[in-house]
């Protein structure tokens, strides 16, 4: 037995050329054995091990107007924010590497950020970024990346160590993948630790095979709670941390004020927390782009006063054209196929000014399935200037629809309103806004010539209120209701097969009655928009996008019908809600983000409509159905400083997939929403227009179709 032994010692140090190769042999197969474990791969399958990859690059883009804050303070390269602040904004740049193990999917991944310091922003979003081959030194706010659809929301209550979202349906095969990190505030900042965190404590994601607990060295741990993480941990679910997160700790620091999820970024009490980011303007660079009332009318804006009573609506609709004309054409349901957007000319793609450029992004390079799911780009890709396109249900793959309802309480033509405006503008407008009331028959010839208009295609939304019934008797089959939307349903197949948006009594808040008999309940609404919406489809009509659309006034918001308006997920496509900014200070006044998630002191339980719209939808495109600024000859610097505040926060809210003015001289009360009331104005909207976040391609099939002419439908 010794000699044994001792003869196998001599031949593993120093035996014959046969006994050292199957010495190195053993060797390798040990190492191939040990990497195997090492990436996840064991007996040619997928092991249980989870992985964590931390970001390979990451950038924080701030755009702020040069006087927002009294002094400059010092840039940290530890940090990324994400929020508005004095009418700009900063939205923070994800971008990981990685390497599946035998190209598996996991079954789960998460995305991990670590709070920095200071109080966290109500919610927070991530965002696919379809283009990931930027490069974080040369990221501006001219230059960024324009974002995907959102992954998910989380709602801290402020001071949580860490947040996470759920990415299990982007991450699918090794390669990069890019995110962006915003917050829908116009007074808030979020700060998050970066790749260079002196806390080690970067964006990270963790990667995992299996859903349970499985014994081995390293058990997976159950998420914390409490203050810990947002969102916190409610079901049985073993989740893989970062590293650097507490296991069960409680946060290094605990709040002893209020902690209500909408407070300020400087409404804090922990030690020492850092001012919000200083204002870097973010001037577009060329070298450093990566590549290249109960109406039909639009609108309840609120009141200017502090009462808050809705007496701002403009009324009347714009009237639409006389004739109601059709032509033959083919079809097309809504779908990937058609892009339904406008594009500004060449020349005018990149010449947004400095001031204005805060969304202000390049195209992305890998254009998004239908669905909208994320594509890791290939190594080696050259970086361009891909296009953003539209997907089922006209919902764009990156970037916002621009759109416009010309020319409101005046007697001018809607088509001459619109040439008027796409033309003092410098663009063409993507959607075209048309209000329709009672019996009348649309799209019309007029709206059907727009829509194909082989020069500047566009779609249309098309805003229909009945006037001949309750909402009630319209959902239990009222005579005239049904033979209107029969009629309705064969002009439509005939005339007009193109996808286009459409919805039934906007601003529906305004009209309800709670008094069950009238029939006018916020319950009535509901199931009137059902019956429209599902007769039409039976009836054959396959084009139709439907969009529910809210006043979103403040007061109506928060009355208990306010949930029962809601038709369903499976008759709502879009959500939409309807938003006024004022010129005059007081209520109302402020910059893009303050009108886009509009609070109320009166009602502090109100997070905004994004918020709660984030929160109650969070599978909808959202759509600004109407925008717009009430002129002030007291304040006429507001509305250049306004339009700009667009440009920086449009993308603080990437739900928002379309974005339509309103332009009148004077609604109701006389107020004037025209983007020329100043020339510094004007220049500003022509400026915000060009911003590539708001450039599409236009649908290449829609120059193909005929012109329509002239058929009565059927009882029209």
């Amino acid at each position: 037995m010794r000699f044994s032994r001792l003869a196998e010692g001599g031949t593993a140090m120093g035996g014959s050329s046969h006994g050292r190769q199957s010495a190195r042999v053993a060797l390798l197969a040990a190492a191939a054995v040990t990497a195997a474990a090492a990436i996840g791969l064991v007996g040619g399958q997928v092991s249980d091990r989870p992985r964590t990859v931390p970001v390979s690059e990451d950038v924080s883009v701030r755009d702020f107007a040069p006087a927002s804050h009294d002094t400059a303070q010092p840039e940290s390269i530890d940090l990324l924010a994400a929020g508005g602040w004095d009418g700009g904004a900063a939205v923070s740049y994800l971008k990981f590497r990685v390497d599946l193990p035998a190209k598996t999917p996991p079954v789960h991944a998460e995305l991990w950020l670590a709070r920095h310091s200071g109080r966290l922003p109500g919610v927070v979003e991530l965002s696919v970024v379809p283009w990931s081959d930027w490069q974080a030194a040369s990221v501006t706010a001219g230059s960024a990346p324009r974002l995907g659809r959102v992954v998910g929301s989380v709602f801290p209550t402020g001071f949580e160590t860490a947040v996470h979202f759920d990415v299990t349906s982007v991450i699918r095969t090794s390669g990069e993948y890019a995110f962006a990190v915003t917050a829908p505030t116009s007074d808030a900042i979020g700060l998050f630790d970066a790749q260079e965190s002196r806390v080690k404590r970067p964006p990270t994601l963790a990667l995992q095979w299996n859903d349970g607990p499985r014994p081995s060295a390293s058990p997976l741990k159950r998420l914390p709670g409490r203050l810990i993480v947002a969102p916190p941990s409610t079901a049985l679910r073993y989740l893989q941390l970062p590293g650097w997160l507490p296991e069960e700790a409680a946060p290094y620091w605990l709040p002893t004020t209020d902690d209500g999820a909408y407070a300020t970024a400087s409404a804090t009490d922990e030690p020492s927390p850092p001012p919000p980011p200083s204002p870097t303007p973010g001037a577009p660079s060329d070298s450093a782009a990566p590549a290249t009332s109960p109406s039909d009318s639009p609108s309840g804006s609120p009141s200017d006063s502090p009462s808050e009573s809705p007496s701002e609506s403009p009324s009347d609709a714009p009237s639409p054209s006389d004739s109601a004309t059709s032509s033959p054409s083919p079809s097309g349901a809504p779908s990937a196929s058609a892009s339904m957007t406008g594009s500004p000319s060449a020349s005018a793609s990149q010449s947004a000014s400095a001031s204005a450029s805060a969304s202000a992004s390049p195209s992305m390079s890998q254009s998004p399935s239908a669905s909208q799911s994320a594509s890791p780009s290939p190594s080696g890709t050259t970086p361009s200037e891909p296009d953003c396109r539209l997907g089922d249900l006209a919902v764009p793959s990156c970037g916002v629809l621009w759109g416009v309802a010309p020319g409101a309480h005046t007697s001018v033509n809607r088509a001459t309103a619109l040439r008027n405006f796409e033309s003092l503008t410098q663009r063409p407008q993507a959607v075209y806004h048309a209000y329709h009331r009672g019996d009348q028959i649309f799209p019309t010839g007029e709206e059907i010539s727009l829509a194909r208009d082989p020069q500047n295609p566009r779609i249309l939304m098309v805003n229909w209120k009945p006037m001949n019934a309750t909402w009630r008797e319209i959902a239990n089959g009222d005579p005239w209701a049904d033979d209107y939307l029969d009629r309705l349903a064969a002009h439509l197949k005939a005339t007009f097969t193109e996808p286009f948006f459409f919805t039934m009594h906007h601003e529906p808040e305004d009209d309800v009655r709670t008094n069950s008999l009238l029939g006018m309940t916020a319950r009535d609404f509901a199931a009137a928009f059902r019956y429209v919406v599902q007769r039409l489809r039976a009836e054959g009509v396959t084009n139709l996008i439907s969009v529910v659309c809210y006043m979103a006034y403040v007061p109506w918001n928060t009355k208990s019908w306010f949930p029962d308006l809601y038709p369903g997920d499976d008759v709502v496509d879009w959500v939409a809600w309807d938003a006024y900014a004022y010129s005059d200070p007081g209520y109302g006044y402020g910059d893009f983000a303050e009108m886009m998630n509009r609070r109320s002191s009166l009602h502090p339980d109100w997070p905004g409509f994004y918020t709660w719209a984030a929160r109650k939808f969070p599978t909808k495109p959202l759509m600004v159905a109407e925008w717009g600024l009430w002129y002030s000859s007291f304040n006429q610097q507001h509305p250049a400083d306004f339009f700009r505040s667009v440009g920086r926060q449009i993308d603080l809210f990437p739900r928002v997939k379309a974005l339509l003015y309103f332009e009148t001289p004077s609604n109701q009360t006389g107020r004037d929403s025209r983007v020329h009331a100043t020339a510094d104005g004007l220049a500003a909207y022509r400026d915000l227009g060009k911003l590539p976040v708001f450039r599409v391609e236009p649908p290449v099939e829609y120059s193909n179709r005929p012109s329509p002419t002239f058929v009565r439908p059927p009882g029209g």
